[in-house]
């Protein structure tokens, strides 16, 4: 009996689109090589003011794409990079709609970063950073934990180099800190279980939400503890005399996180990392051309030509410093000798779909590095409704080890179009 090619295609795309994957066992006798190992890293990099959509997204669908102005610094990367558009969570406009970037929901809810934390945060130092530049804008935040608080951020290097590579004289301070959180924490702990027992049902509910919270501390406590007379990495770094967060020199706070952040992950010192680029008004000089307008004020252009123009020389910016992040990983190796962006799947974009009208549908989607099978631009139909940008996140948070199978709304994922 014959069998029809293109049924059997056919039958194994649907497949792959649930999520089963049928391949061949490995045979030693035929030299079969081994399948691309899971990614063991994930960095996400949300540029707050977002990009002009029709200079970012490719005009040309599947492999042959010409790259957007916007993404030409990332040429070297064709491909180890996939560009997605029509994803978003189908949820509310504004500058409120950023708390949902990452977690699908604007409402108390987690991150998909810290669901990828809690399954592998366990190896690092750190099991998660999250990073800003300066003062992030107000309400601008990535990660939020399970009970849907959002997590602080770093904004300044010199207080994340010293997060990463703290010299040994400040471990009796660390130590006598560790000591009085703890006995603070044990306080707490006896005061909230005793007012329990004298509390409505509902704010019962609260209490289990706080004890939830400070039970998350105490753990993050314990490992700092264990982690203490483990001696800090040793790396040659000079860092600037100042912190450049001073608004007009964000974008050279930019290219000092990143540096640090490159660091952080070559170290092994944390595997899960986010990035807010934040924005504010602005005036950046750039090239020697200094911009008439404020970076704000140019993501609300008008669809004025000029000002498009000069929005996207701020976002190529954005991108030329992503381009050397990736130089960074994909020059470094790894423990296994291969480079570490194969292992590190880096999640760049923005909560922000149209920032002149301040709408968050067709959110900018680039996913780089992570041995995914890369050099392609999905355009996703967003009028059909079937895919959200939750299904790229179930499809990093399972390939990471994180047991779930739906997310902000999302119950599919993405494997076809990356596995």
């Amino acid at each position: 009996m014959k069998t029809n090619i293109n049924t059997t295609r056919d039958r194994r795309a649907f497949l792959k689109g649930l999520g089963v994957s049928l391949t061949l066992p490995m045979l030693e006798s035929l030299g079969a090589a081994s399948p691309a190992a899971a990614p063991k890293r994930l960095v996400v990099v949300g540029t707050y003011l977002g990009f002009h959509q029709s200079d970012f997204f490719p005009h040309q669908v599947g492999r042959d794409y010409g790259l957007s102005p916007v993404l030409e610094p990332l040429a070297g990367f064709r491909d180890e990079m996939s560009i997605f558009s029509g994803l978003d969570h189908r949820g509310r406009n504004g500058h409120e709609g950023w708390k949902a970037w990452m977690t699908g929901n604007g409402a108390r809810s987690v991150s998909m970063d810290q669901l990828v934390a809690d399954a592998v945060g366990d190896q690092t130092r750190f099991a998660s950073l999250q990073l800003t530049c300066g003062r992030p804008p107000s309400g601008a935040r990535l990660s939020h934990t399970r009970e849907g608080v959002a997590l602080p951020m770093i904004g300044r290097p010199s207080v994340l180099y010293q997060t990463l590579f703290r010299s040994g004289s400040d471990k009796a301070r660390i130590d006598y800190l560790l000591n009085s959180n703890a006995s603070v924490l044990d306080g707490v702990l006896d005061e909230a279980k005793s007012l329990r027992r004298r509390v409505s049902a509902s704010d019962k509910r609260k209490m289990d939400e706080y004890l939830a919270s400070v039970r998350d501390v105490e753990k993050k406590l314990q490992k700092q503890r264990a982690w203490l007379n483990r001696p800090t990495p040793k790396v040659d770094y000079t860092l600037p005399e100042f912190d450049p967060v001073a608004p007009d020199l964000s974008l050279e706070c930019e290219s000092i996180m990143y540096d640090l952040m490159a660091l952080a992950l070559t170290t092994d010192s944390t595997r899960v990392l986010t990035f807010l680029v934040p924005g504010w008004s602005q005036v950046f000089d750039i090239n020697g051309r200094k911009l008439s307008a404020g970076y704000h004020g140019l993501s609300h252009h008008g669809n004025d030509p000029d000002k498009v123009a000069e929005y996207n020389l701020v976002g190529k910016e954005h991108v030329k410093r992503l381009s050397r992040f990736l130089d960074h990983l994909k020059a470094h190796r790894d423990a296994d000798g291969q480079p570490l962006l194969n292992s590190t799947s880096v999640l760049f974009g923005s909560g922000m779909g149209d920032s002149n009208t301040h709408d968050n549908s067709n959110l900018p989607t680039l996913l780089a590095g992570g041995g995914w099978r890369h050099g392609s631009h999905h355009q996703i139909d967003r009028e059909a409704g079937t895919r959200l940008l939750g299904d790229l996140y179930l499809t990093l948070m399972q390939r990471m080890g994180v047991k779930v199978d739906s997310f902000a709304g999302a119950k599919h994922n993405l494997n076809e179009a990356l596995l």
